[in-house]
C-alpha cells in the first residue's frame, strides 16, 4: 500500500439497497429526490454505475474490497468471504481511523454475510418485522448520527438503508403520491405480491403501474431520511451515495432481482460529493460498483490496495475531461453456485447476457430498454469472458480454503428465504463448485427470468 495523506478526509458511504437509477428524480426518474439531488449538484454523478452482483451480501463485499464478486465464494452459505484482502473499513482501521457500520437489513448482518470484518463498531442487532425485515430508515440515521456526533479524530462510517427492498409499502404521503386514483386491490405487501415473484401470475398492466409507483414512494420517502444523515458532516467529508442492485418491473420478472441482469437490476446510482470533487460533474462512462473502493481512497488521501481490481474514478469526478471516455466493460453475474447463472459484459454501447438457455445480445443506443435481442450478440463482449475469468482466478492465492456451510438457526432460515434469498433444502450447487459452496445453506433461487425471443 502507498502513503498516507497529511491530512486525510472522512469518509461516508451511504448504500441505498435495491434503487434502481432511472426511477430517481437526480436521474430523470419521476421520484422526487431533493436530498439526493442536492447532494449530485454540489458534487459528481455516474450515469452508468452497475452493480457486479444483483444481490445485497457479495455485492456489498465487491463494493467495499474493489474486487469481483465471486472472488468472496459462496458468502451466504458459509457466513463470510473467502478474500483475505483488505476492504476498505480494514485499510482506514490501519491507518488510524474510527470505522463503523450501521446496517438497515437482516441481509447484512454480520451473521448472515460476514461484513464486520475491519469496523470497530457495526450495528446490526435490531427488532425484525416478519413482514418486512427492514430497520427502519430513522433508526439507522439516529445511530449513526449519535456516532458521528462523538468523533474527533478521522473516521469512515458505512450507512446502509434496506427501506427500498421489497414489500413496497411508503408511509403517507407517499402511499398515494403517484397513483392517486388507483381503485384496485393489489398492494406492495408480501402476502399480495408473492405470487407474481415467484411467477405464478403475471399482474395487469394497471396493478402492475400501481406496485411501481409503491416503489417510487418508498425511493421519495427514503431520500428524505438522508437529510438528518447528510447534515451530520461537514464538507470536508467525502460522501457516497449508491446502492448494491436495482429491482425488476419487467421483461416478465416482477418485484424481485436476483436473478436478472438487465439494466432495471444492475444500472444504480452513484453519487459522490466532497474535496476532489468537481460540482455538478456527471461522469456518462460506464463503471462498476469495484471501483467504489479504490476511488474513495485516492479521494480520502488513504493508501490504496495492489489487489483491488477496480479503477479509481477520481480523475473523472475531478473534471478533468476523462469522464467521457470508453472505460473497460462492466461485468456482472448471478449467484454462480445456484442453478441457471448468469454473467454479462456491458459497455457504453452494447450488453450480452451469457445464460445457460442461451445469449442475449444488445445494442443499448437503439434499445436501452433491452427489449429487441440482436440476431448476433455482440462476439468482441464475447470474448471478454476468458479476461473475467482470468480476473477471478488471479486472486486465487488470496482466498482462504472453502469452509462446509454454515449452520442456520431456523428463525434465520425463514427470514432469508422469506426474502428469496434461500432455497428449500436439497437445492444443488453449480457443477464442479467448491466442497462447502452450495448446497442448503446456499443461496438458493426462486424462479427466473424468462428468455426473450430471438428477433
Amino acid at each position: 500500500m502507498g502513503e498516507r495523506a497529511e491530512h486525510p478526509h472522512n469518509v461516508l458511504i451511504v448504500s441505498l439497497d435495491t434503487v434502481r437509477a432511472d426511477r430517481l428524480g437526480v436521474y430523470g426518474g419521476r421520484a422526487e429526490t431533493p436530498t439526493l439531488s442536492a447532494l449530485a449538484a454540489r458534487g459528481g454523478r455516474f450515469s452508468q454505475a452497475i452493480s457486479n452482483f444483483p444481490e445485497t451480501c457479495l455485492s456489498h463485499q465487491a463494493m467495499l474490497t474493489g474486487v469481483l464478486p465471486e472472488v468472496h465464494g459462496n458468502v451466504p452459505a458459509v457466513g463470510g468471504s473467502r478474500y483475505r484482502g483488505p476492504n476498505l473499513a480494514e485499510i482506514a482501521a490501519a491507518e488510524g481511523y474510527a470505522t463503523a457500520a450501521f446496517i438497515g437489513g437482516v441481509t447484512l448482518t454480520d451473521r448472515a454475510c460476514g461484513f464486520g470484518r475491519g469496523f470497530g463498531h457495526f450495528d446490526d442487532r435490531f427488532p425484525v418485522d416478519p413482514a418486512d425485515m427492514r430497520r427502519p430508515a430513522a433508526d439507522v440515521t439516529a445511530a449513526a448520527a449519535r456516532w458521528l456526533a462523538d468523533r474527533q479524530g478521522p473516521w469512515l462510517a458505512f450507512v446502509h438503508y434496506f427501506d427500498a427492498h421489497f414489500p413496497y409499502t411508503p408511509q403517507p404521503p407517499w402511499d398515494t403520491r403517484y397513483d392517486p386514483d388507483y381503485d384496485g386491490d393489489i398492494d406492495g405487501t408480501d402476502a399480495a405480491l408473492r405470487p407474481y415473484r415467484d411467477g405464478g401470475r403475471v399482474p395487469s398492466p394497471r396493478d402492475l403501474a400501481h406496485v411501481l409507483a409503491l416503489y417510487d414512494g418508498e425511493l421519495s420517502q427514503l431520500d428524505g431520511m438522508l437529510a438528518p444523515l447528510l447534515a451530520a458532516v461537514d464538507d470536508d467529508t467525502i460522501v457516497v451515495v449508491t446502492s448494491d442492485h436495482g429491482e425488476s418491473f419487467e421483461h416478465g420478472y416482477y418485484f424481485n432481482h436476483r436473478a436478472g441482469l438487465w439494466d432495471p437490476v444492475l444500472r444504480v446510482p452513484l453519487i459522490v460529493a466532497g474535496p476532489g470533487v468537481a460540482p455538478g460533474v456527471v461522469v456518462d462512462s460506464p463503471v462498476q460498483l469495484i471501483d467504489v473502493a479504490p476511488t474513495v481512497l485516492e479521494l480520502a488521501g488513504l493508501p490504496r490496495d495492489a489487489r483491488m481490481q477496480g479503477r479509481s474514478q477520481a480523475p473523472a469526478l475531478r473534471g478533468d475531461g476523462a469522464e467521457n471516455g470508453e472505460s473497460p466493460p462492466a461485468f456482472s453475474i448471478t449467484d454462480p453456485w445456484m442453478p441457471d447463472p448468469q454473467w454479462a459484459a456491458r459497455t457504453s454501447t452494447h450488453k450480452v447476457i451469457v445464460r445457460t438457455d442461451g445469449v442475449l445480445g444488445y445494442d443499448l443506443r437503439r434499445d436501452p430498454g433491452e427489449e429487441h435481442p440482436l440476431s448476433e450478440p455482440p462476439a468482441s463482449l464475447l470474448r471478454l469472458r476468458a479476461d473475467y475469468d482470468a480476473q477471478v482466478a488471479s486472486l486465487a492465492a488470496w482466498q482462504a480454503p472453502a469452509p462446509g456451510p454454515r449452520p442456520l438457526g431456523i428463525e434465520e432460515q425463514e427470514r432469508l428465504e422469506a426474502l428469496g434469498y434461500l432455497a428449500p433444502a436439497g437445492t444443488a450447487p453449480r457443477p464442479g463448485a467448491a466442497s462447502g459452496e452450495g448446497g442448503a445453506d446456499g443461496n438458493g433461487q426462486r424462479r427466473g427470468p424468462p428468455t426473450p425471443p430471438k428477433r
